[in-house]
């Protein structure tokens, strides 16, 4: 009876069924310390080797994960470093955003917002976290981030965390997929946010989970495969010095071959101009006279 009337109330205020656990930023399970609330949490039922994916909701306890698997084997090279890996994924079913700015003040559930001296939020982030879904989303990755890998520098590898809330908010009956992607590298910027626009859309296809999963860690490996290849610098996409060189020989070509037939063109004008006025001497041919 309980169940049906906690049902009627949240279909008619329009909001989800929570999912449990729900945790804020502060509170989420992380990998940083030795806590069996994280192995039991996070644990993804499906596979033994993805303990950098959290699955909080057992989203994958019956979903084949043999190519995730594959793909994160192929790129393990730049994934882990000292046996650690410097990629999470974070897998929950929905986020609760909270209902004022007040409340995020008064809630000792997001007392870690405010404990770094050097990057405080002001108000106005605080007022966007509760009512802006891109900057709630923005914070809540950034803070678990810091969590989730500590102080580590990452100057072997960068640090990458992935929040990916498959039915969204749970005051939100669209249940619009968000994907979230930090890093501490903003090298990493461009190729991340790309990544993350790419896996929402997947998301919104409805495409299997555990082929998203698959096509995220194919498109991190990529970046971070990259920046390494070419030492934190930017590929460049310009025309290439040979190709360049290449072309100005081919206009070269080109225009000495113009340049040619209008001389030839022109001399044989000339000369059928001359030579409509001269008599042929016997003995001699045109070509004698013309030269």
């Amino acid at each position: 009876m309980f169940f049906l009337f906690f049902l009627l109330i949240s279909s008619s205020s329009g909001g989800q069924i929570p999912v449990l656990p729900i945790y804020s930023p502060c509170e989420f399970p992380t990998p940083i310390l030795p806590s069996t609330h994280f192995d039991v949490q996070c644990k993804t039922h499906g596979s033994s080797k993805l303990k950098f994916i959290c699955d909080l909701n057992h989203q994958l306890q019956f979903v084949p994960l043999t190519e995730v698997e594959q793909h994160y084997d192929r790129f393990r090279s730049v994934f882990e470093y000292g046996n650690r890996s410097h990629v999470g994924i974070v897998l929950v079913r929905h986020l609760e955003q909270p209902s004022s700015a007040g409340s995020v003040y008064e809630d000792s559930r997001y007392s870690c917002l405010f404990n770094e001296e050097c990057a405080r939020l002001d108000a106005e982030v605080i007022a966007g976290f509760s009512n802006n879904v891109k900057m709630f989303l923005k914070v809540y990755a950034w803070k678990l981030y810091d969590r989730w890998f500590g102080n580590s520098d990452g100057c072997q590898t960068p640090h990458i965390l992935v929040l990916i809330s498959v039915d969204g908010l749970v005051n939100d009956a669209r249940k619009i997929p968000y994907v979230k992607i930090h890093s501490g590298d903003n090298r990493l910027r461009f190729p991340l946010n790309n990544i993350e626009i790419e896996t929402a859309n997947a998301l919104v296809q409805n495409l299997p989970i555990q082929q998203v999963l698959k096509d995220l860690i194919v498109d991190l490996g990529i970046a971070l495969k990259e920046l390494h290849d070419l030492n934190g610098e930017p590929r460049d996409h310009s025309v290439p010095r040979w190709a360049r060189h290449l072309g100005l020989l081919c206009v070269g070509l080109i225009a000495f071959a113009l340049i040619t037939e209008w001389y030839i063109v022109r001399r044989k004008l000339a000369v059928k101009k001359s030579a409509s006025g001269i008599k042929i001497v016997s003995g001699k041919s045109k070509t004698h006279l013309m030269f």
